[in-house]
């Protein structure tokens, strides 16, 4: 029997030292299919050397990497300095994502490996179930995904439940950096635009997206993250919207966020006059 691949876990933090400590890298650490290595970086204030440690006792024993960003400040960057690492060292096996809050069932990583070999994929999308402010929402499991879905909103790949291949993850370059939101919805549309990609699904819920509607900064009603965020995915992928598909765009992020449709389309100096690239994360691969 072919044995699986590998697979790396990727967290990016911002100071949230009792989620990290407490949610999220206890759940890696209990994967039935161990990673090969476990990736932190965070985008504020560096880990003392005590944190450190105490985080290498925590996973034992699992190697850990522990990175500030050093990419453009905010989630892109710093997913992006944690890929940068990953991409160096090795061409195959894959790369899983999990936000400091969230968490992994123990047979996520399995899970996912088992789709890969199921159907040769170099994406897996897993359930992510949904628990906001303590309670759990009722949400379809993701399936038939295509790049048009995440014009509009997202129907359930984000984050947490982001597994993707070594290479498709170099080919795309990674997330956009400086895009302060719709981070996932922007990656979502070029991974399954890139030549080559193929998707599979786990039917399984594996993760758990855990949102506190008081505290998450990038989702909450008018953030400047949220509408730097608006207006540019409009600029890159307004152009490729139907009538109906720019109404809806525009109604939710006024339903949801409170920002109107002449904010979005406001060309501010948050919004790049031109597209940029987001960086050669690993020219050699």
């Amino acid at each position: 029997m072919t044995p699986l691949p590998g697979c790396s876990a990727l967290v990016a933090t911002r100071n949230r030292w009792e989620l990290l400590v407490g949610r999220s890298l206890p759940s890696i650490h209990q994967q039935t299919h161990a990673v090969r290595e476990v990736v932190v970086v965070n985008d504020g204030a560096a880990f003392s050397a005590e944190q450190q440690a105490a985080l290498r006792g925590l996973l034992h024993p699992l190697p850990l990497v522990v990175l500030d960003n050093r990419r453009t400040p905010g989630a892109a960057g710093a997913w992006n300095t944690g890929l940068e690492h990953l991409l160096a060292l090795s061409r195959d096996g894959f790369i899983a994502l999990l936000d400091d809050d969230d968490t992994w069932e123990a047979s996520h990583v399995s899970e996912n490996l088992r789709a890969v070999e199921r159907a040769r994929a170099d994406i897996v999308v897993s359930g992510l179930r949904l628990v906001m402010d303590g309670h759990e929402r009722e949400r379809a499991l993701p399936e038939g995904l295509v790049p048009g879905d995440f014009l509009i909103g997202n129907p359930g790949w984000q984050g947490s439940n982001t597994f993707v291949s070594r290479r498709l993850w170099a080919a795309v370059r990674g997330f956009r950096d400086g895009l302060r939101s719709l981070n996932d919805r922007d990656l979502a549309i070029r991974l399954l635009r890139a030549p080559g990609s193929r998707i599979a699904y786990t039917g399984q819920w594996t993760a758990t997206w855990h949102l506190s509607t008081q505290g998450d900064a990038l989702s909450s009603p008018r953030s400047p993250a949220k509408i730097s965020g608006l207006r540019w995915f409009w600029r890159l992928y307004g152009g490729e919207m139907s009538k109906a598909q720019a109404e809806a765009f525009f109604a939710r992020a006024e339903g949801l966020f409170g920002v109107r449709r002449t904010e979005i389309e406001a060309r501010g100096e948050d919004v790049p006059q031109h597209q940029r690239p987001w960086g050669d994360l690993h020219e050699s691969v």
